[in-house]
């Protein structure tokens, strides 16, 4: 199994992505709020902040102020170039350079947490 990771700027292709993850049979995904390295120094840094930082990170987009959403769900390994390029197609429209990264890692074990029934 693997645990793909998608980090993304566009949050309005989230539904989208979910309900593919439907389509594909995979049934549970987590999506948190997330902010890269770039805005995080330059919102709490003094020096980057009397700095222009894309100096150190490249081009930024000045709409991508509201941050990111990470999505990871766990699928079969064989599932993760099909729902990669699933992705691709989504927001293959957005004009945008680059809206987020994809990796995925391995992953050796699931375990449910559930209460046992005590009596």
């Amino acid at each position: 199994m693997k645990v793909l990771f998608i980090i993304i700027r566009e949050t309005q292709y989230i539904p989208a992505i979910l309900e593919m993850f439907l389509e594909k049979n995979i049934k549970g995904a987590t999506i948190v709020d997330s902010e890269g390295m770039a805005a995080a120094l330059t919102r709490k840094s003094d020096l980057f902040q009397n700095m222009h930082h894309n100096f150190f990170f490249g081009q930024s987009d000045p709409e991508d102020k509201a941050g990111s959403k990470t999505i990871f769900t766990v699928m079969k390994e064989e599932q993760v170039l099909e729902v990669v390029d699933a992705v691709r197609r989504i927001v293959a429209n957005c004009k945008k350079r680059a809206i987020g990264f994809m990796f995925s890692l391995p992953v050796d074990d699931v375990f449910l947490i559930k209460p046992h029934n005590v009596d």
